[in-house]
């Protein structure tokens, strides 16, 4: 028997007369809230019936007339204790197969003037004291200074003598007005494991319900799937109000232990933290299995800025739990295994749900692509360029077998950062010209990023010299250089990036031959500041003259480090040669380079930095193409750097090295031409591996392109080179390797006149592979520069 509280009426603080599980609204925001109850033939009496009829079973029950197949009852108005901006309603109906019953609710200010009617429908969640009822998953905003509340019930029947009944609704208001102020700022979403996608920015539950933020002990499990709702209505402005009438009536109404939703997405792209945890906290009174809950405020079509947070939430978790936007999962529907999107509407795990709305549902196969976009598959940095006074162009390479959705961020300093974005075809590679984007600014660090995993390269022309080596895929807070110098016409600049939004601080450290050292700054409490998503150049001439030194950097927080060079003649980029090469993030105890030649014009070096306090003894091995090898050995001091004139060791000769020390160690190879005024530097591999590809290169013109392969393993290589060349067209090339050899292949003399030039190489043994660009003619092939980068390794 439904018990009659004809108005039941409170204004208190913070929930203190509910009687349900420990709630959000407990010690936070304060919340008013009051409760009307129509359950007996006497409350029924209190509106204006059209086509109904009061009857007696269960103390008063709704339905239809004898003989009607629509009919209405609209209340009186009611009165409440206290002003209210939302509602939730819950009551028990019973509604036969071709009958059906509909709710509505409405509010005025006390002007006389009442507000649009707000429909008010069944969800999948029930109140835990009345798990027989229905309810409304959600509240329904009104007008914040509501003082009067109408609601208006609608019979109807199309089958014979059949009517739905209403025994009673229990409708609870809610004053939520009060509580923190949205100035309070987003953070970073915080859950899971690391993505390369960014976090999005959201509001934390005390920075909307006020109170300390609170504990999770419930269960979890990691989820297989995202679920989309939609609570409350397009015309929601502000959603703080919203957001916590929402989790007093699903917290205090329902008896829910928590808001049910992970995240709430605000019409203007807010979003919002809801259910303490984070996305692997279970929600077991909605269906979906392990799945996190997002729900969208409106009623209708999303909005931009709301589609936009979407797609960013959707690609950050996808990527976080390894769920894929566009794929597929198998959910327990009705007691049935069906597959569903791994992206679904709350009506696809729940039939009976009324949400989402059919907008957003039509729009999912959109959302779906779309968030598959905006997730950061891959992503390399580059700190060095220069559009305004050399050639610049960004090559990107898809290897795999489905499209690439790539993004070019050119952080153009003074910004505003550009951004342009392609679509690269499966196999095939795509180039940005830097200098047609923009020409006018000569610091301009960049960033790719890419929803499946591409590779990368810079194609820098000098004029005199030229670089292309690919860019790094991960920053780090410590990086290392073997190679710097300042002695006679050698010029060093390093050259840090932060791709962060917050300023990062750095220190230099810098490693002589000898183990004398000098850092940079030399105060521990004024550190070289690095502003947010610029790059800043350090001038190490002014720091350390003539003087040959490695380097170490650590930063407070991850970023980029390269290495720029000038030499030679002038020392300057319009009369001298230029090198530039990435920073290492690990030090390794094996370091391989398959490039390598002391014959005339070329003077090689080898350069070990040995960062650790105790002696690292190292031995150096040259590979031949012949399969013959030479051993040396060397003890480098601790906290010193070793450089081997390799000329004095194989003269006239083209060889490949390996380099094995018992400490982890940093190695670069340096190769000097045209009287010191042409050259290239660095690091070698830490592993040999199967494949090998590169995004970029160059035989036209005067440009000469060779591939350096070394195998250093006792086993015969066999080895096929995938080239796709600058009309998109294929070409390949195979060859067998001896164990322990180097081989060189002139690129330029199968496929001349390629303006661009992809190579990938697959070899049946590990093998490390390098490739080497020469600028000038033929005659005189690397007169005009080169550049020696190694590939980007594979699987």
């Amino acid at each position: 028997m439904h018990h009659a509280l004809r108005l039941v009426g409170v204004a208190v603080l913070a929930g203190s007369i509910f009687l349900a599980p420990p709630s959000r609204v407990t010690a936070q925001a304060p919340v008013q809230s009051g409760k009307i109850v129509f359950s007996t033939a006497a409350d029924w009496q209190r509106g204006t019936r059209s086509g109904v009829q009061v009857i007696a079973n269960a103390d008063g029950e709704l339905r239809l007339s004898d003989g009607a197949t629509r009919g209405t009852f609209l209340s009186e108005p009611i009165s409440t204790t206290t002003t209210l901006n939302a509602v939730g309603v819950v009551w028990h109906a019973d509604v036969p197969p071709g009958t059906s019953l509909s709710l509505e609710v409405r509010g005025n200010t006390g002007d006389g003037q009442f507000g649009a009617w707000q429909p008010i429908v069944a969800g999948e969640l029930r109140a835990r004291a009345t798990p027989d009822a229905l309810a409304a998953e959600a509240v329904r905003s009104l007008p914040p200074d509501t003082r009067v509340v109408q609601f208006n019930v609608t019979l109807s029947s199309t089958a014979a003598n059949a009517s739905p009944l209403l025994s009673d609704i229990s409708i609870t208001y809610f004053n939520t007005m009060a509580g923190p102020p949205r100035a309070v700022g987003p953070v970073s979403a915080v859950a899971g494991p690391a993505t390369l996608t960014p976090p999005p920015l959201v509001y934390t539950s005390d920075r909307w319900a006020g109170g300390d933020p609170r504990a999770y002990r419930g269960p979890r499990a990691a989820p297989q799937g995202i679920v989309l709702h939609q609570v409350g209505a397009d015309t929601i402005d502000d959603p703080l109000p919203f957001l916590r009438a929402l989790a007093a009536y699903q917290e205090t109404t329902l008896g829910l232990s928590d808001i049910a939703y992970h995240y709430v997405i605000g019409r203007d792209g807010a979003i919002f933290e809801g259910r303490s945890g984070g996305p692997t906290a279970t929600v077991a009174e909605l269906s979906g299995g392990a799945a996190v809950h997002v729900a969208l405020i409106g009623d209708a079509a999303p909005a931009t800025a709301q589609l936009d947070a979407l797609h960013r939430l959707l690609a950050w978790l996808g990527e976080a739990y390894n769920i894929a936007p566009t794929g597929q999962r198998v959910v327990a529907v009705s007691g049935a295994s069906v597959v569903t999107p791994a992206i679904a509407a709350h009506s696809d795990v729940a039939p009976g749900a009324g949400d989402p709305s059919g907008a957003l549902r039509n729009a999912l196969p959109q959302i779906r692509r779309a968030a598959d976009g905006a997730t950061v598959r891959s992503r390399w940095y580059f700190a060095e360029g220069n559009p305004r006074d050399y050639e610049e162009r960004l090559a990107v390479f898809n290897p795999g077998t489905a499209p690439a959705t790539v993004r070019f961020i050119m952080l153009r300093q003074p910004g505003p950062e550009v951004v342009r974005e392609t679509t690269v075809a499966p196999g095939a590679r795509e180039n940005l010209v830097v200098n047609q984007v923009f020409n006018d600014a000569p610091d301009a660090p960049a960033i790719i990023e890419a929803n499946a995993p591409v590779i990368a390269e810079r194609f820098m022309d000098f004029g005199n010299d030229m670089t292309v080596l690919p860019g790094v895929t991960r920053t780090s807070r410590v990086w290392y250089f073997a190679e710097g110098s300042t002695e006679g016409d050698r010029r060093t600049f390093l050259l840090l990036f932060n791709p962060q939004h917050e300023s990062v601080t750095a220190r230099v450290l810098l490693i002589q031959n000898d183990g004398t050292t000098f850092i940079y700054p030399p105060f521990e409490d004024q550190p070289i500041t690095l502003p947010p998503r610029q790059r800043s150049v350090v001038i190490l001439g002014d720091l350390l003259p003539e003087a040959s030194f490695g380097m170490r950097v650590i930063a407070s927080q991850p970023v980029v480090a390269e290495r720029t060079m000038i030499f030679g003649p002038g020392s300057s980029l319009t009369s001298g040669g230029v090198h530039t090469a990435p920073g290492i993030t690990e030090l390794s105890r094996a370091w391989y380079f398959a490039e390598g030649t002391t014959a005339p014009p070329f003077r090689m070096s080898l350069l070990v930095l040995n960062p650790n306090g105790e002696r690292a003894n190292v031995t150096v091995r040259f590979l031949t193409a012949d399969g013959t090898s030479l051993a040396r050995r060397y003890a480098i001091p601790p906290m010193a750097r070793l450089a081997i004139n390799v000329n004095e060791v194989v003269p006239e000769l083209g060889v490949a090295t390996t380099i094995v020390s018992d400490r982890p160690v940093a190695a670069e190879r340096a190769l000097y031409w045209r009287d010191g005024a042409a050259g290239t530097a660095g690091p070698g591999a830490t592993a040999p591996a199967y494949t090998w590809s590169f995004a970029d290169g160059r035989t036209s013109g005067d440009y000469q392109q060779f591939l350096l392969i070394s195998n250093p393993a006792r086993g015969q290589a066999r080895i096929e080179v995938a080239f796709i060349l600058a009309d998109g067209t294929s070409a390949s090339r195979a060859l067998v390797m001896p164990p322990g050899s180097r081989y060189t292949m002139a690129v330029h003399e199968l496929f001349p006149n390629q303006t661009s030039i992809t190579a990938t190489l697959r070899a049946t043994q590990p093998v490390v592979v390098e490739r080497s660009v020469y600028a000038g003619p033929p005659a005189a092939a690397g007169s005009r520069g080169g550049e020696t980068a190694l590939g980007v390794a594979g699987d």
